[in-house]
């Protein structure tokens, strides 16, 4: 008996004495175990960001790694024992961490990245969140040197918990975001009550840049369906939008977006739901909206609806759709078919299909591999986390004709032992046909790469960015890479490290780096983001976004006021352009730490400190971020250890020489000794009254000098009266 068949058994079972006892009571009876709950069934054949919000592993059992609603992180407290090295890359800015961590489950991924048309500079980023319910946003207006955020979305009025956040500008600058908004439906059969999750693609609207958004309006809504022998629990997955010019309306943008659909059909036997395995049908859909998201069209099937038991491990899958509108309107879809040997496993091949009256009838899908490539495992050995690249195949086309495409897509490399490589394909008349795949990463190892995506810029340059642990002779810790092509896709220049950071993957949700990364283009710029876990180490564990552009990024400062001054002075320190939101920036003086202070929400801090006992001369103050961010200033130090050594040797070679004088000066007869002990006990009990035994130690021996120097100062004046 299949494991699935003996879960059916229980539910059965279940059932049956709910029904019994409902006869009993004559009432209708709830059944509170969870027994439609969606990610048991599908399991891995659903987005990563629906599993990891409904804390199911990806084998389909509860597991604290992958449930960050229930597994908390500590927050260090204190100065890190390391302070991150960054390795800076110089075709690239300096690495910028967007994210902030409201609460104690400081983990965001899945981020995605839209830049406005009109404006290069203005920039909005969305993620994952797990601090809140729903997915959150990130706002720049000077081209990522400084954010805003986190703005919150919120799920639809009966749902729960959103995921798979996407984000797209208008061309009048208006900005839409995209999401899974995840809740529970009841299902009543017979005298039997359940309830089953659900999922609906939502849309919120921005009409401030991204500061601010929109309630969501249901796009495609998920829903249970009751008859009289079956019941059909329509869950929507994996969403993604694009915006772009109305083939009916060009002057008009619409708004596509598409979703893979899951129809669970659970067949009936008088009130039992669970007479036989349910079968799911699987297909991608797409529906528009012509104004500004309030009103949808009904969903359109994109691709052949394929079916089969819940338990068919070989049963055809197609996820992961992406939608783009090209210049001229024309829409197109990307997807990820499993082919018949079904998902995680054999062949598969992204397919590509096509609407010319503004997604009302599609081409039939055409592969982009025609017979199938071999895809690239669900998890990349020896890490755990979910790499299935291969699900996600991203587009693009040519800008001044629309009927050249380009895709990027994640598979099995052609060398030996090598389970995953970026490959890119082209088609010239309109996704009909398509060129081979070209390897994109230029590495001369076997090592993984996963989660390729592509911008294709307004002057027509391509650019592609991807995850790759190249660098890592473990194959674990990964780092971003990009690459462009300026030929239409002919050639790819030589690979390039995005970030100054490696993050590993156990630092973070071990299961979960997300299932997609962003990036957008303009003709000037590039904005690449990612999740990175740098932050995070054994112990307390942290996902951020990471984000990176071309263009560089405004270093970090330190202003010392004073500049210069004594040793144990206390000095002003004001630091900008830091790591922001209540990171720590510790405080070095000649490589020791002596404090640490947290930035504020733009990334500056002020600090005071003493400045240290030292010698005379300049000295190296740093502020280093948890992030690695360094800046340098110094302080001169103009009266130290080594004056006060001189000045006492000075000081101590006249007095010898005054003492001798005096000596010499004193009549005969005066007993300076008994003089001088004299006055000392008479001043010892003042000098203590205000100082220490220690400070009036030194302080009487400063008095006897003084009034030595004061009695033999008498005396020769005396004398030389005398003479005269």
């Amino acid at each position: 008996m299949k494991p699935f068949s003996a879960l059916m058994t229980v539910l059965l079972l279940l059932s049956m004495v709910a029904v019994y006892a409902a006869e009993r009571g004559g009432e209708e009876a709830k059944l509170d175990a969870k027994i439609f709950a969606v990610g048991e069934i599908l399991g891995n054949r659903m987005s990563g960001g629906v599993l990891a919000r409904m804390g199911v592993l990806v084998d389909g059992r509860e597991f604290e790694g992958f449930s960050p609603e229930t597994a908390t992180a500590v927050r260090p407290q204190g100065p890190l024992v390391t302070i991150p090295y960054r390795s800076p890359t110089a075709k690239f800015s300096r690495n910028v961490i967007v994210t902030y961590d409201i609460g104690n489950r400081p983990y965001q991924n899945e981020p995605h990245i839209a830049v406005n048309p009109n404006n290069p500079d203005h920039v909005v980023i969305v993620s994952h969140d797990f601090d809140v319910s729903c997915a959150v946003s990130y706002v720049s207006f000077d081209g990522g040197e400084t954010w805003r955020g986190p703005s919150m979305t919120s799920p639809a009025v009966e749902d729960s918990f959103c995921s798979d956040p996407v984000v797209a500008f208008g061309r009048d600058g208006t900005v839409y975001y995209t999401l899974l908004s995840i809740g529970a439906r009841p299902l009543r059969v017979g005298r039997l009550l359940f309830e089953a999750d659900v999922a609906s693609a939502t849309v919120s609207v921005s009409k401030d840049g991204g500061v601010t958004w929109s309630r969501p309006f249901v796009a495609s809504r998920g829903h249970v369906v009751p008859s009289a022998d079956r019941a059909a629990i329509v869950f929507i997955d994996k969403p993604w939008m694009a915006v772009g010019p109305d083939r009916q309306n060009p002057e008009k943008d619409a708004i596509y977006v598409t979703y893979t659909e899951f129809r669970t059909i659970y067949p009936f036997l008088d009130y039992y739901p669970f007479v036989a395995e349910p079968t799911i049908e699987v297909s991608i859909k797409l529906v528009k909206s012509a104004d500004g998201g309030v009103t949808w069209t009904s969903p359109v099937a994109v691709s052949p609806i394929f079916s089969g038991l819940a338990g068919d491990e070989d049963a055809r899958l197609v996820q992961g759709s992406y939608v783009h509108v090209a210049r001229d309107g024309t829409v197109y879809v990307a997807y990820y078919d499993s082919l018949d040997d079904g998902p995680f496993k054999g062949l598969f091949t992204p397919m590509v299909t096509v609407s010319r009256d503004g997604g009302r009838t599609w081409s039939k899908p055409s592969m982009v591999v025609p017979g199938g490539t071999w895809e690239q495992p669900f998890f990349l050995s020896p890490t755990y986390f979910r790499s299935w690249s291969s699900m996600f195949p991203v587009l693009g086309t040519n800008p001044e004709n629309s009927n050249e495409v380009y895709i990027v897509f994640g598979a099995v490399g052609r060398e030996p032992g090598d389970l995953s490589d970026v490959y890119f394909a082209k088609s010239t008349d309109g996704g009909l046909t398509w060129s081979r795949p070209k390897r994109v990463n230029d590495d001369l190892t076997i090592r993984n790469q996963f989660f390729p995506t592509m911008a294709v810029s307004s002057n027509g340059t391509l650019h592609v960015i991807w995850g790759d642990m190249r660098d890592d002779p473990d194959n674990y810790r990964y780092h971003i890479y990009y690459t462009r092509s300026g030929d239409r896709g002919n050639t790819f220049m030589e690979n390039a490290r995005v970030t100054d950071y490696p993050s590993n993957p156990a630092y973070g949700i071990a299961s979960f780096v997300g299932d997609y990364w962003g990036i957008a283009a303009t003709d000037g710029d590039v904005y690449m983001v990612w999740t990175d876990s740098r932050a995070g180490f054994r112990g307390a564990p942290n996902q951020d976004i990471g984000f990176a552009r071309l263009r560089p990024v405004r270093a970090p400062t330190i202003f010392v006021s004073p500049p210069q001054g004594p040793a144990g002075q206390v000095i002003s320190i004001v630091g900008d352009g830091f790591a922001a939101r209540q990171r720590e920036v510790f405080i070095e003086v000649d490589g020791v730490v002596i404090s640490s202070f947290p930035t504020d929400g733009a990334g500056r801090f002020t600090a005071t400190i003493f400045v240290p006992v030292s010698g005379e001369g300049a000295h190296l103050i740093r502020a280093i971020d948890v992030l690695g961010n360094v800046a340098e200033a110094t302080y001169y130090t103009s009266f130290g250890f080594n004056n006060i050594n001189e000045q006492l040797r000075r000081s101590g070679e006249e007095t010898a020489k005054k003492l001798e004088e005096i000596l010499k000066a004193i009549p005969e007869g005066v007993d300076v000794e008994k003089l001088v002990d004299r006055i000392a006990a008479r001043l010892k009990p003042e000098l203590a009254k205000n100082n220490s035994s220690q400070m009036a130690e030194i302080a009487l021996g400063v008095a006897v000098v003084a009034v030595a120097a004061a009695v033999g100062g008498i005396i020769l004046s005396n004398r030389r009266r005398g003479k005269a």
